[in-house]
């Protein structure tokens, strides 16, 4: 058998006999010092066992009692094989029936039915229970089990039931590879403070995999970790692969911020935390309508998170048929669940929708969707959902988002689905991308906007939104003006390097006051060319800041007065409108009128008055400055008042 790893767990009635199986079959005592005493398992315990070959095996013991069920699904959710446990003398008991269809529920894939204590009963009516608990089996979780008669404490047949778990694990190799390819998935089942180590989590790494050294993010809070030990079966690691039971230990994380039921993963793995999720539940006639639910607060087990929920059942959603109208079902299988605060989840984890204060499983789900939506959106979405296979295991959810919204990341992609075409790290929707186009330059037509304020208008990403306009800019669409995005072709700031823009935007700040090397920027705070304390290390270079805003000016960013003084180009523009507005050619104007309109100190006002001589506007007779000629709009008004017409 090509090499493996796995982990397996126990489950059934309370006092069937599990913890002491595990004893016989790994050696290994998983009760506590209390939980012996009172002679009832309370939480998860671990154990592990060789298989002959050199693969270790994990093992996990489930609570049995009725009480603890809610530590018993913490350890369901990573299982690749469960042996549901009956002792022979009592035979299918009420928490036997609840852990079986929870342990479907959780997707536990593999299922091998242990009856304990046979050296209890007759042949006879060993084989009796053999036939009647694979009937029972059966009907009540649709899977054909292996069958192995033991007793834990005589040791009778454990040989047997070892060789039976490594022959239901044969296939478990042939996934191994794929398995540890993908991101780490890693729920948190035990928490605690060790010596010279600090915070330590536990649980099965049920895919990908963790070295020493990684930085992941812990959810639902999304912070960056890194691992500072691992340790596998009581050995320590420098790498371990999935699937495995592990005890990572954490740097400089408080023990108070790890919690049962938290998500070690990447960054990029998938892993979201959501108050909101939409599910499918899983078809099964043990199960009560979805709609005697409506409203009420049930609890929720997924991975090793386990809590409260309110259920919200979707009534009716119109689905697409091969003829061309919409016929509308009204039993979608579809539920919302809401949570009081966000839970760790992925695209289709299955979950377990228990009654509130009880065991009683009132549905398994898979989950289709994490996150809230808006109201509007819903109907489509729920449209979407109801055509989802059956198996989601091939389904991309990626492809949800695209037929949602229009778009998606191109890097959830292995290939592009048809009718799509991909723009940098987007994939689009070619219609969205048509109408999202029409949707921006309409925007554009009422008034300049920012990409900021273009992305919250049509509610798009901002960094797709940017990509957007860069190709409305590239076809001379559009242009950056003043950091706002405005139809037209010509010169566009997103071209200027970022010391430039930087530059361009220090001068703008300062206003009708201009800038002046050497000056206090605003709250007073130096940007002199030598002392620099505000410019990035490019600028900090001697003549660097005044290569820059010569060259601004030379691309008409900027307009040089005398001293040197720096104006914005279109201040400057909109000053020299406002002091020739009510001009005709020929008028004069003397300096204290030029400063009333202007609203500039003598400093800034004689330097502004040559400028506007250097340009042609005014020429200089005495202390009066001679209109020469006009602004368009005003050369209008003057022609206008020429001809006698009312201005």
């Amino acid at each position: 058998m090509s090499p493996y790893r796995a982990v397996i767990g126990l489950a059934g009635h309370v006092d069937h006999g599990k913890t002491l199986l595990i004893q016989a079959l790994t050696g290994i005592i998983t009760a506590r010092a209390h939980e012996q005493a009172i002679g009832m398992t309370q939480d998860l315990g671990f154990a592990h066992f060789d298989d002959g070959q050199g693969n270790t095996i994990g093992v996990i013991d489930v609570p049995g009692h009725e009480r603890y069920v809610r530590n018993m699904v913490a350890g369901l959710w990573s299982l690749d094989l469960v042996l549901l446990v009956i002792a022979a003398d009592e035979g299918w008991m009420p928490m036997t029936g609840d852990h079986l269809r929870l342990l479907k529920a959780m997707g536990v894939p593999r299922l091998l039915v242990c009856i304990n204590k046979c050296d209890l009963v007759s042949t006879d009516e060993l084989a009796l229970l053999e036939e009647a608990l694979l009937e029972r089996v059966m009907d009540e979780s649709g899977m054909v089990p292996d069958i192995v008669c033991v007793s834990a404490k005589s040791g009778e047949n454990i040989e047997v039931l070892h060789a039976a778990i490594v022959h239901q694990l044969a296939d478990v190799a042939d996934g191994q590879a794929a398995r540890e390819q993908q991101a780490p998935r890693l729920y948190v089942d035990r928490v605690f403070t060790a010596s010279g180590t600090g915070t330590v989590l536990t649980g099965t790494l049920q895919r990908g995999q963790l070295k020493v050294g990684d930085k992941l993010r812990l959810y639902p809070a999304g912070r960056e970790v890194q691992i500072r030990s691992l340790q596998a079966y009581h050995h320590s690691v420098d790498e371990i692969g999935a699937v495995c039971r592990v005890a990572v230990g954490l740097k400089k994380v408080p023990h108070k911020e790890v919690a049962r039921g938290h998500c070690l993963s990447h960054s990029q793995g998938a892993c979201q935390a959501a108050t909101h999720l939409i599910v499918r539940l899983e078809p099964s006639g043990q199960m009560l309508s979805s709609h005697s639910l409506r409203n009420q607060e049930v609890e929720v087990a997924l991975g090793s998170w386990h809590g409260r929920a309110r259920f919200v059942p979707i009534k009716e959603v119109p689905i697409k048929e091969a003829s061309i109208k919409e016929m509308p079902i009204k039993e979608t299988r579809l539920a919302r669940l809401i949570f009081a605060s966000p839970v760790p989840c992925f695209f289709g984890q299955p979950l377990a929708i228990i009654r509130h204060g009880s065991s009683e499983l009132l549905h398994g789900a898979r989950i289709l969707w994490c996150g809230d939506i808006h109201p509007a959106r819903r109907k489509a979405l729920h449209t979407l959902l109801c055509e989802l296979p059956g198996d989601l295991a091939g389904v991309n959810p990626a492809t949800l988002q695209l037929g949602l919204d229009g778009y998606a990341l191109a890097s959830h992609f292995t290939e592009p689905p048809s009718g799509t075409v991909q723009d940098g790290d987007w994939l689009l929707n070619s219609a969205w991308l048509m109408d999202t186009r029409a949707a921006l330059l309409t925007a554009l037509t009422q008034q300049p906007m920012s990409a900021a304020e273009l992305a919250d208008k049509l509610r798009i990403p901002l960094a797709l939104t940017q990509c957007l306009l860069l190709r409305l800019k590239e076809e001379q669409q559009i242009r950056l003006h003043h950091e706002k995005w405005q139809l037209g072709n010509g010169e566009s700031e997103d071209e200027l390097g970022e010391e430039a823009r930087l530059v361009l935007k220090l001068v703008r700040d300062q206003g009708k006051e201009g800038y002046e090397p050497g000056k206090l920027g605003p709250g007073g705070v130096a940007i002199d060319p030598v002392l620099q304390l505000t410019l990035p290390q490019g600028l900090r270079q001697k003549g660097a800041l005044q290569k820059q805003l010569r060259n601004l000016a030379r691309l008409t960013y900027l307009v040089q007065l005398e001293g040197p003084i720096y104006y914005d180009a279109e201040l400057y523009d909109h000053m020299v409108q406002a002091v020739l507005a009510s001009q005709r050619v020929g008028d004069l104007i003397d300096m204290s009128a030029f400063k009333a309109i202007t609203g500039l100190s003598r400093k800034y006002a004689i330097p502004f008055c040559l400028r506007m001589e250097m340009d042609g506007w005014l020429r200089r007779e005495e202390n009066d400055r001679r209109v020469l000629r006009l602004p368009p709009c005003a050369q209008l008004a003057d022609r206008q008042f020429a001809e006698g017409e009312v201005v």
